[in-house]
């Protein structure tokens, strides 16, 4: 599942010198200003329900088709609440430009069906079907790529049109949850009213750290166009896309620790998870920035050379932030919600101090900075609450080992074995490889 979870970043990596060049850097920030508003709201709208869904599934997979009908009733209501108050207060978020206003509202209005994907996500999860969870990933990035690049070549792309491809792509591969509708857990079903008490109480406690985390990874984005310019955002987006190859892989093995810890707790498999994803975030982050000077302008268009730099700090950003939800996953699936909800508000905190001061100052480079130094704060106060709810070391958290280089080095030569016995000519077991 983590996986094949790799592929939306590595989609949005494919897709970025598309809309790059479709739209320029000025067309793509006003992408980028339109669609996280609608992010945030999502993220307000959720509850924290998907965790919740994901928690209590694992725990009793008989509550799962009363919990999923209660989140859908409670997003599709608070949704609406969220579009009614971006309407009024449209008028801040679009700077008065009223073309940029009118993106804003269709990107918030489609993302209330989103919500629902989002839910039926957590309570497959908890019902450890990977493979649904896994092809809703492949099926979102493979759609993603194919309509932009059709729409990019027929010479149709605009902002509008790739904000309704953003938001209505999930919908169509969203379709892989329908199982869990039909599906039913062994023994006699839960009473509603059995179902909904915990669904909130737990969703209620990761509610807020979701919106915290989810608002320090936007708010950047919302507030570098006030605080700098269009052209800025451009650039930081396409920072951000290249640099979230290795941060959404952590958050897909974190969301997966979530599903499994939950059902029977594992301190130190998530430990070992953590050291293994940081070293993988390692690697791919130095090949990142290695090599980001020689192909960033050729693939993205000259006029995005400039992001650079933005792209090394990001990278070290990337690293930093990998264990801290890894360890957070550890929080939540032994009943502490609520801790890793506090790490998450004092991260916000931090976040968008730094940003206001820097920003105004330093452009661009400055939200790098402030990303470098919310991703250390995170990652340091998440480690630490861990290792003392889970009885681990901090070090068993940030310091790989040397079994942990031979473990990594064993599974990825059995995937690609795996892969590979499919292809034709390379023999069963894929033994020539």
């Amino acid at each position: 599942m983590s996986a094949s979870s790799l592929l939306v970043p590595v989609a949005g990596v494919l897709t970025q010198p598309v809309l790059a060049r479709a739209l320029g850097a000025a067309g793509r920030g006003e992408m980028t200003a339109a669609i996280v508003p609608a992010v945030l709201a999502g993220s307000v709208a959720t509850l924290g329900l998907p965790d919740a869904l994901t928690y209590l599934t694992a725990k009793d997979p008989r509550v799962t088709r009363h919990a999923l009908a209660w989140s859908v009733a409670l997003s599709t209501v608070l949704g609406a609440l969220c579009l009614v108050l971006a309407w009024a207060v449209l008028p801040l978020l679009s700077a008065g430009d009223a073309a940029l206003g009118r993106l804003m509202l269709l990107a918030m209005v489609l993302t209330v069906p989103v919500l629902f994907v989002g839910a039926a996500r957590g309570a497959a999860m908890g019902q450890q079907m990977w493979g649904a969870v896994a092809t809703e990933s492949l099926a979102t990035a493979g759609l993603r790529v194919l309509l932009l690049v059709g729409l990019w070549l027929s010479g149709d792309l605009t902002p509008t049109v790739a904000v309704v491809v953003t938001f209505t792509v999930p919908l169509v591969a969203g379709v892989v949850y329908w199982p869990l509708v039909r599906r039913r857990g062994s023994g006699a079903s839960r009473p509603a009213g059995r179902v909904l008490v915990p669904l909130v109480a737990y969703g209620g406690r990761t509610w807020f750290g979701s919106v915290a985390s989810m608002l320090v990874a936007k708010t950047d984005q919302v507030l570098m166009t006030p605080l700098s310019s269009v052209r800025d955002l451009g650039l930081y987006s396409v920072a951000t896309a290249v640099t979230d190859v290795p941060v959404l892989f952590a958050l897909a093995v974190s969301n997966a620790l979530h599903g499994v810890n939950s059902r029977s707790s594992n301190p130190p498999q998530l430990a070992r998870a953590t050291r293994v994803t940081l070293l993988l975030g390692l690697v791919v982050s130095v090949a990142i920035g290695a090599t980001a000077p020689w192909w960033i302008a050729p693939l993205f268009g000259a006029e995005f050379q400039d992001a650079v730099v933005p792209t090394l700090l990001l990278c070290v950003a990337a690293v930093l932030y990998i264990p801290g939800p890894m360890a957070g996953a550890g929080l939540a699936s032994s009943g502490r919600p609520g801790l890793r909800s506090s790490v998450y508000a004092c991260t916000f905190a931090v976040n968008v101090t730094a940003f206001v001061l820097l920003v105004p100052h330093a452009g661009v480079v400055g939200a790098c900075w402030a990303s470098i130094i919310s991703a250390a704060v995170q990652t340091g106060l998440m480690v630490l609450a861990a290792s003392r709810v889970l009885g681990l070391a901090v070090h068993h958290f940030v310091v790989p080992k040397s079994a942990d280089v031979t473990l990594l080095w064993r599974e990825g030569r059995r995937s690609a074995r795996l892969v590979l016995a499919r292809v034709p000519g390379l023999g069963r077991d894929g033994s020539r490889w």
